[in-house]
């Protein structure tokens, strides 16, 4: 069933629909090279907590916390990166490489100025958010606030990285921001060994969780030079110009935040939702909270399969649709989705027969070990409705049917995520067992919304 008056095809013009010559964009091309870079972003992350989870649990706890904190702070700069790509990817399909550039451009000044704001915002109130909002107290608060020292100080850095990688691989360049993450994840995990447990030879003292901060920000520093050498250099499908850095189009970028705003919205209501978790949970106890974040960030590392099956997705649908092509978009789109369920059922046994052995990979805490090994199972059966959701999201990215995202985000979060562990953590007592449920009711009660929504068809104007 088809809404004529959802159907105005967007651009510059609203006569008609735009040009079907649109250059073909190979889906390997797009797919593969996007999974291998985000899989590298979430295996540095896992890598990450099993350095600080052998050097103790108190630091895996601070430093898990201080890294969801700056994952909330950067949904903000989701408002650029999927307000800008979504008009570029459908620019690009027209041939318009000149407009892709500039709204690259001012996305990318936009972000640099921001990444500031938010680095001594950070830096200045960082004890206060993790004592007296988050609940840290003791060691935890000191890793807490030692690894987020370094965060705040390479933040500008991080946030161009992650935003112009994150445009690129959304735009079908995911193999430019593939190498420059490649490059800057390995730097990330060789040093941070060195800093973390120290090095007699070089004269470097055992850091810990300050450590694995420093290694992680200057990696994306790294990584931040990696990507101007491209995008300077004409290697990419857009250019980036320094008169588009500074001087800011409003236009522009109101149409960039009024496109990625939805997005900004749905990811601070599922980060939010996230950290007022760990806020319950740090409450509860170390062990826990360790055992929490362990399971955080495995569900992040098999995500990223998704996720990146899920951004070629919302590259090819929208070349598509821009081209006016709707029927390849959907068959597109429902073929990735069977893939990524594949992935999720092989990712799922995976998780159940290696439980134990990944459990002690991040951990010598017996607590802390049992508690991942009783939550494995749950883990390996949300990876099933997880693989569908990331992609169907993707489709309704694409078609830039945003709102809705968001709406069913905020339902679910407040009930399925927030409400439903409140009751299970502090009246019925049921524990991290129930948490991590209501993660799996969550995802199929979204599928479930998505794919009602996706028989309409709709494609948004942007």
């Amino acid at each position: 069933m088809r809404r004529s008056e959802d159907y105005k095809i967007v651009g510059e013009s609203f006569e008609g629909t735009l040009p079907s010559a649109a250059p073909p964009l190979d889906s390997k091309k797009a797919v593969v090279p996007a999974v291998i870079d985000l899989l590298s972003i979430t295996a540095m992350m896992a890598f990450d907590g099993v350095i600080l989870g052998r050097f103790s649990s108190a630091a895996l706890a601070g430093g898990g916390m201080a890294l969801y904190l700056l994952f909330f702070l950067f949904t903000i700069f989701l408002t650029f990166v999927l307000g800008a790509a979504l008009p570029i990817s459908r620019h690009l399909g027209m041939g318009d490489r000149e407009t892709a550039s500039r709204l690259f451009g001012r996305a990318m000044g936009t972000v640099f100025i921001v990444g500031i704001v938010f680095a001594a915002v950070s830096f200045t109130f960082r004890g206060f958010i993790f004592h007296r909002i988050l609940g840290a107290s003791g060691e935890i608060e000191r890793s807490a606030i030692q690894y987020f020292t370094m965060l705040a100080i390479f933040m500008p850095a991080i946030a161009l990285n992650f935003t112009g990688t994150a445009i690129l691989r959304s735009i079908g360049d995911a193999m430019v921001s593939m190498k420059v993450n490649l490059t800057a994840n390995l730097i990330g995990a060789c040093s941070s060994i060195i800093l973390v447990y120290g090095h007699d030879g070089l004269g470097i003292p055992p850091m810990g969780a300050l450590g694995a901060g420093l290694a992680i920000g200057g990696a994306q520093a790294v990584g931040l030079v990696l990507l101007l050498r491209h995008v300077i250099g004409g290697r990419t499908q857009v250019e980036l110009r320094l008169k588009d850095m500074v001087r800011p189009e409003f236009r522009s970028l109101r149409r960039i935040v009024k496109t990625g705003l939805p997005v900004t919205l749905e990811q601070l209501i599922w980060m939010a939702g996230q950290l007022i978790l760990i806020a319950f949970i740090a409450r509860i106890g170390e062990a826990e909270l360790a055992a929490h974040q362990i399971i955080m960030r495995l569900t992040q590392t098999f995500g990223v399969v998704y996720q990146g099956l899920a951004f070629g997705n919302m590259a090819l649908v929208g070349h598509k649709i821009g081209a006016g092509e709707e029927e390849s978009a959907v068959r597109i789109s429902r073929n990735i989705r069977y893939l990524s369920l594949l992935a999720g059922a092989i990712i799922a046994v995976g998780v159940v027969i290696l439980r134990e052995d990944i459990a002690r990979m991040f951990s010598y805490d017996p607590d802390v070990i049992s508690l991942v090994v009783w939550l494995a199972p749950i883990l390996a059966l949300i990876q099933i409705p997880k693989s569908q959701t990331m992609i169907t999201s993707s489709e309704l990215r694409a078609r830039g049917d945003l709102v809705f995202i968001v709406i069913t985000c905020a339902i679910t979060v407040a009930v399925d995520i927030v409400g439903f562990s409140g009751l299970s953590l502090f009246v019925f007592g049921w524990g991290l067992s129930a948490v991590w449920a209501a993660h799996g009711i969550d995802e199929i009660v979204r599928f479930v919304l998505h794919l009602k929504r996706l028989n309409y068809r709709i494609v948004k104007e942007v």
